[in-house]
């Protein structure tokens, strides 16, 4: 299964649109399509003054206090040796303010989730119970759920979604660390509380694994490469939010082809995804992660790059969140894949889905791309092997068996043809991901997402039904 890897995460941490700007500020459905409108006829300078400044200006508003007390949290417990308790305690009452910042008394909801699974881990530990991570795993995601459908309103559970989920992955690698020994004991109360509520990693993620945050305080570095990773980050996150914002309308109107349209709005929200990712690497450089062996800084959530002119479905699913990949590939498809690829892999999208909650349309998404990626790795698998030629999902390696290798010309046709059909499936799959409707506030119905799709006559759908139609008889 060396090719056969994962990530899920198709929606941002949270309700990153909180944070756009012009986005704050709901509109009636006419008011919207004039306001389009006009955004679509403004020059290039007059669209950088009234849309890209502002967006920007507002945005830093926010992002700044969550650095300032990253920075705060550093300097306090990374500069001079502090006691180790101490430390965590930093990092837990810094991350419990920022999340009131963020969420004002809805963070209370991510305070008891956590108190709540801590007790239980520390009982199934102190009577010696084992499986610990499959239990918490089951009990995290009961949780969540009970909390979305009973006790949070629909808008303030949107908000803190992303935040619970990222508490339910750092709750859930703790267990399954403790279970094969990878971690010794059971953290106790105080590290637990500065390892969930490290302000770092407790808004935006990233999700990192509870040894990395023990080792930000074994002998701190700083030095230049740690400041200008940050900058760089938060300059290419800066980018994402303008071009989500902005200029993707400016560039592509209303009245464009329609699956321009579609392809506009996937690419706005990725965009969105990437700011969000871009902030989340700053705030957790800033708190001391990512230093590497060679002294450099280096903790990569998301690689555009790779997804905007992508290979293959899976690489855009892998480097889409790529500690969250890690994650989903560690404790869920490695733990099922005794059980079957086919099995591994179901398993993998529905904890995704079922930790991002009960959202038909990211539901509806991610099993589709589940279905998606198992049957072009699938077809890829086969035709490579047919024609012995470097089609995988994945590059080669130069030692291959391979006799047709990628700079064959045949072959670079056939992944770019290929990649296209990537580019197609995108546009499709995230056309429901826009910010014109007042759904987004609470997660877009059924009905929203079915009369998307069917806006494009569920074209890509068919198309990966006569994908798999053609792998079969071949």
């Amino acid at each position: 299964m060396g090719d056969y890897d994962y990530d899920f995460d198709l929606e941002d941490l949270y309700d990153e649109e909180t944070l756009q700007g012009a986005s704050n500020v709901w509109y009636e459905d006419d008011e919207l399509s004039a306001l389009d409108d006009y955004a679509a006829q403004r020059g290039l300078w007059e669209e950088f003054d009234m849309c890209v400044q502002p967006t920007i200006r507002d945005g830093f508003s926010q992002v700044s206090t969550l650095l300032l007390w990253c920075f705060i949290f550093r300097v306090t417990t990374q500069t001079v040796l502090v006691p180790s308790g101490v430390g965590h305690a930093i990092s837990a009452c810094t991350g419990l303010y920022i999340l009131y910042v963020f969420f004002n008394t809805t963070a209370l909801h991510i305070v008891m989730f956590a108190f709540l699974v801590y007790f239980v881990l520390w009982l199934l530990s102190k009577f010696f119970i084992h499986r610990r991570g499959p239990i918490m795993s089951i009990l995290s995601i009961i949780f969540l759920i009970i909390c979305e459908l009973f006790f949070v309103d629909e808008i303030e559970w949107h908000k803190i979604r992303g935040a619970q989920m990222i508490v339910a992955m750092k709750v859930i690698s703790v267990s399954f660390d403790t279970d094969i020994g990878t971690i010794q004991n059971v953290p106790s109360p105080i590290q637990f509380s500065g390892y969930i509520f490290n302000v770092g990693t407790c808004v935006f993620g990233p999700w990192v694994p509870y040894k990395d945050y023990i080792n930000i305080f074994d002998r701190p570095l700083w030095n230049l490469r740690w400041a200008l990773r940050i900058l760089s980050s938060l300059l290419i996150a800066f980018l994402f939010l303008s071009v989500s914002t902005c200029w993707t309308l400016w560039l592509i109107p209303d009245d464009a082809w329609r699956w321009w349209v579609a392809y506009r709005d996937a690419l706005s929200f990725r965009s969105s995804h990437y700011f969000v990712s871009f902030v989340s690497e700053a705030s957790a450089v800033v708190s001391g992660f990512g230093r590497n062996s060679d002294d450099d800084w280096n903790i990569p959530v998301t690689k555009p790059h790779l997804i905007e002119i992508p290979r293959s479905l899976v690489q855009v699913v892998v480097y889409w969140n790529m500690p969250m990949h890690h994650w989903l590939k560690t404790y869920v498809f490695r733990t099922t894949i005794p059980y079957g690829s086919f099995f591994a892999v179901l398993s993998t999208y529905i904890a995704s889905s079922l930790l991002h909650g009960l959202n038909f349309q990211l539901s509806a998404v991610l099993l589709s791309l589940g279905a998606y990626t198992y049957i072009e790795y699938m077809l890829r698998q086969k035709l490579a092997t047919i024609f012995r030629a470097c089609i995988l999902v994945r590059p080669c390696r130069k030692d291959c068996s391979h006799q047709n290798h990628d700079m064959r010309l045949a072959v670079v046709v056939t992944n770019v043809a290929l990649g296209l059909l990537v580019v197609f499936h995108l546009a499709y799959l995230g056309l429901m991901f826009d910010s014109s409707s007042k759904e987004q506030e609470t997660g877009y119905s059924y009905s929203h997402t079915l009369s998307k799709w069917s806006s494009l006559n569920y074209a890509s759908h068919w198309v990966v039904l006569g994908t798999y139609v053609f792998y079969l008889l071949i």
